[in-house]
């Protein structure tokens, strides 16, 4: 669904006689909203982006993601349990919490891959 830059009406509920929608377009923007046709947010395109692992390179979580086909937050949450990762985020503050900015080498991400894979 677009919307028109200020309000919040979808432009498929506007038409050119007057102010009644077109119930066609509106019933489109419904079923396309239900059945997730409609464009993706920012997540889905980033988690299908292929990485190739080179053990000298530094990987954020972002890239551990679309390495492992898991979302932004549950590979933070395996990147603290893994080998060799190293934190520049910020401790937490007397009213701020801290924030994550974790990174893991290549050799470890393989070894941590190989580790999990069954033979």
């Amino acid at each position: 669904m677009k919307n028109i830059i200020g309000i919040g009406v979808p432009v498929s509920t506007i038409s050119e006689q007057g102010n009644k929608p077109d119930l066609r377009k509106v019933g489109k923007d419904i079923y396309e909203v239900l059945t997730g046709t409609a464009s993706h947010g920012y997540k889905q395109p980033v988690r299908k982006q292929t990485v190739k692992i080179e053990p000298e390179q530094n990987y954020a979580a972002s890239e551990v993601a679309a390495v492992l086909n898991l979302s932004y937050d549950a590979a933070l949450r395996l990147m603290g349990k893994m080998k060799g990762v190293v934190d520049f985020g910020t401790p937490t503050r007397r009213y701020k919490r801290g924030k994550k900015k974790l990174r893991i080498s290549g050799k470890n991400l393989s070894a941590f891959l190989r580790s999990k894979t069954r033979d």
